[in-house]
């Protein structure tokens, strides 16, 4: 289906783009679209592990390298924001490795996800950051999965050595169903997953902080961190406890989020329903969030019509929140991501 690209910009869209999504090179994309854009987004690290530009760290799909320089060059010299895709988590390359893999509490582990109790992947992150902003083209990193998949993870061998001592448990013994049946152990359980999500986000902070003044930018590399919001996952108290994060504490961090709206559920709630309502007063913190100088972005995977973008506007619009950043597909791992996300473990 032919996209409305010129409406999309024009409606102060920001599309994430991979390349094969348009039938087109760079130059020729952004000469017809650059007078409608203000903002513009590549992929530049997918699910799959692989980058799109040369990285000296991560593989390269190097049939993509051309136009990604092309792509940020064009626009920046355009003057128009670039940002850049960043799936973090969510990498099947490094996930081959069984000893990164986040593990299920009956010990299935997750072949295409990583463990966020992992510093050196960490570390990995880091040095991805760093790579993209030594380009001075990239304005911003959209990062994508920094949490954990749901409450019931991690039970890796070094999630359940570090916490069980929090819980008077030996290793070997802990379950889910030891923490859930001890709510002041349960709370551990969120209390210490989120303190490691919050250190590895602010290792990637201080990335950027450091890159900043390597390459002496104009302005700071922002890093912009996508907060899960769901139903099936009990939105804004579920973005902490199942995932690990909590938007006003990355204010602190990053000042700089961006909600994946019902990420699991294929529609999004009519306005004036119960669910719409739950939804806006969710949504809420983004008030204060901006208030306090933070920036809240709504995103949403596959926004490949108009009708889209509109109920993404309207929430935004209940919601007192102005910029919209959307795919016009789904990851490729889409199914496996969202079977880990509301399966039953």
């Amino acid at each position: 289906m032919k996209q409305n690209f010129r409406e999309f910009f024009m409606q102060k869209l920001l599309v994430l783009i991979r390349p094969e999504d348009i039938d087109a090179s760079a130059k020729e994309f952004i000469s017809t679209y650059a007078s409608y854009m203000t903002e513009a987004g590549i992929v530049a690290k997918d699910p799959s592990g692989y980058t799109l530009y040369p990285s000296k760290y991560a593989p390269v799909e190097e049939q993509h390298n051309a136009f990604f320089e092309e792509w940020i060059n064009l626009t920046d010299s355009l003057g128009i924001h670039t940002a850049v895709g960043m799936d973090f988590y969510t990498d099947r390359w490094f996930a081959k490795d069984p000893k990164y893999q986040t593990v299920a509490p009956n010990g299935v582990p997750m072949e295409h996800q990583i463990c966020p109790n992992r510093p050196e992947f960490w570390e990995y992150g880091v040095e991805i950051v760093k790579e993209l902003g030594r380009y001075p083209a990239i304005h911003e990193i959209l990062v994508f999965g920094t949490g954990f998949i749901r409450d019931h993870f991690c039970f890796c061998e070094r999630c359940k050595r570090e916490f069980a001592p929090l819980v008077n448990q030996e290793p070997d013994k802990l379950t889910y169903g030891y923490l859930t049946e001890n709510p002041e152990y349960h709370e551990k359980w969120h209390e210490w997953r989120s303190e490691k999500v919050y250190q590895g986000i602010i290792m990637l902070q201080k990335a950027a902080e450091e890159v900043n003044r390597e390459v002496e930018r104009e302005k700071p590399l922002r890093l912009t961190i996508e907060v899960l919001l769901d139903p099936e996952t009990g939105l804004i108290k579920g973005a902490r406890n199942e995932y690990g994060y909590d938007p006003l504490k990355l204010l602190e961090i990053t000042k700089s989020v961006m909600i994946n709206l019902f990420p699991w559920s294929p529609l999004l709630p009519t306005p004036g329903s119960k669910e719409y309502d739950d939804l806006i007063e969710a949504l809420y913190f983004a008030t204060e969030f901006k208030r306090r100088g933070g920036t809240v972005a709504l995103f949403r995977w596959g926004v490949s019509s108009l009708d889209h973008l509109h109920e993404l506007k309207q929430i935004g619009k209940d919601a007192g929140i102005e910029r919209f950043i959307g795919t016009l597909g789904y990851p490729t791992d889409y199914s496996i991501r969202r079977e880990s996300a509301v399966g039953n473990y």
